[in-house]
């Protein structure tokens, strides 16, 4: 079974956020921030961008970039994310 490249956005969006708020080594404010950020800014029918969420990441938050860049569960989506974005 091959995933479309829109759902397999959709699920790393998802990954993202599950290692995020799953994680008890996150911080709270990193967590509360990010939160705030989908609430104010994403769309509530629709899945939320990891476009977006990358590049909020990025701006806001780059040392939970730089460890979700890492994680051995999503480092080789993440990378073909972000050079997606780079191109774009």
């Amino acid at each position: 079974m091959t995933t479309q490249p829109n759902e397999a956005v959709k699920l790393l969006a998802q990954r993202i956020l599950d290692i995020i708020y799953q994680d008890s080594d996150f911080r709270r404010l990193y967590k509360e921030s990010l939160t705030d950020w989908i609430l104010d800014t994403q769309p509530r029918t629709a899945p939320l961008d990891a476009a977006a969420l990358l590049q909020f990441l990025s701006a806001h938050q780059p040392d939970l970039l730089n460890r979700l860049k890492i994680n051995v569960r999503i480092k080789e989506e993440l990378a073909r994310a972000l050079e997606s974005i780079e191109r774009n």
